[in-house]
Formats: structure tokens, C-alpha cells, sequence
């Protein structure tokens, strides 16, 4: 089976030469003074332009074919979950976090945001797509400011 990519190679070669062979051919015909052959060398030029886009569609299919049968060889990996703290995250080898809910309805992955730490110890993550906030450490409740004389709800 011939390889598709040198008769591609070989195809814009003589569409190449060819486009060289008609612009010689065109500087001569501007001499003469034969409309028939000025109007056929035009009529060659736009068989020659259409034929370079469908060598060009064809050499677009063929890399987006190529690249369909190496993710049939060597599909990409799929996202596996993993417990940080007390939240679920995706994560692709070692890249993520993404986010759960995302990833499990409409099979996205979405990064997460830098893990945040809030005024009460907790650590959190946020979701820039379905707007959920993850915490992967609670708060401390001992982290409360306290005021004498004045009844919380937590004391």
C-alpha cells in the first residue's frame, strides 16, 4: 500500500511544477494576440486552483484520520477520581483537580481553582463553569473570634 503522505508530497510537487509550467505559458500568450489561447491558459489556471484545494481538503482528512486511528491505538486516558481531604476530584495522570459534578454530567473536565484557605481555617476549591464550591478541609470552630459577655450560637 502506497503511504498517503508522499503521494500527497508528490501531488503538491507536480501542482508545483505545474503552476511554474503556466506562468511561463501566460507570459508568453501576453505577446500573442490569440484570445483563445489567453482564455484556455485562464481556464487552466482555475482547474490548477481547484485541483490545489482538493490536494489541500485531502491532505486536512487525511491528518484528522491519522490522528482518529492513533486515539483508536493509544486512547487517551481516562480521568480517575481520587479523595483530597474530604472531597472527590478527577484527576488525568497527575494533572487536575477537575471538578466532579462537571465531569459526571456532561463529561468535561474542568480545572478547579487554586485551593483557597478562608478566614476560618477551611480550605476550598471553586468550580468556574457549574459554580460549586468544594471543601476539601472544614472549618475550625476554635478560630471563631469570641467576644466576653456575648452568647454565640456555638457556645
Amino acid at each position: 500500500m502506497t503511504d498517503p503522505v508522499s503521494v500527497a508530497s508528490l501531488s503538491l510537487q507536480l501542482l508545483a511544477k505545474t503552476t511554474e509550467a503556466l506562468n511561463a505559458l501566460r507570459e508568453r500568450a501576453q505577446r500573442s494576440k490569440d484570445i483563445d489561447i489567453k482564455d484556455q491558459i485562464n481556464a487552466l489556471y482555475d482547474n490548477v486552483l481547484a485541483l490545489k484545494e482538493v490536494v489541500s481538503r485531502l491532505l486536512d482528512e487525511n491528518k484528522d484520520l491519522q490522528r482518529q486511528l492513533e486515539n483508536q491505538q493509544h486512547p487517551p486516558e481516562k480521568p480517575k477520581i481520587r479523595q483530597v481531604g474530604e472531597t472527590n476530584y478527577y484527576f488525568v495522570g497527575e494533572e487536575g483537580p477537575y471538578c466532579q459534578p462537571c465531569y459526571d454530567v456532561k463529561e468535561k473536565l474542568v480545572p478547579l481553582s487554586p485551593q483557597k484557605s478562608t478566614t476560618l481555617g477551611a480550605l476550598k476549591r471553586e468550580c468556574s463553569v457549574c459554580r460549586q464550591t468544594f471543601y476539601e478541609k472544614p472549618s475550625d470552630p476554635s478560630r471563631l473570634p469570641s467576644r466576653p459577655g456575648r452568647f454565640t450560637p456555638w457556645s
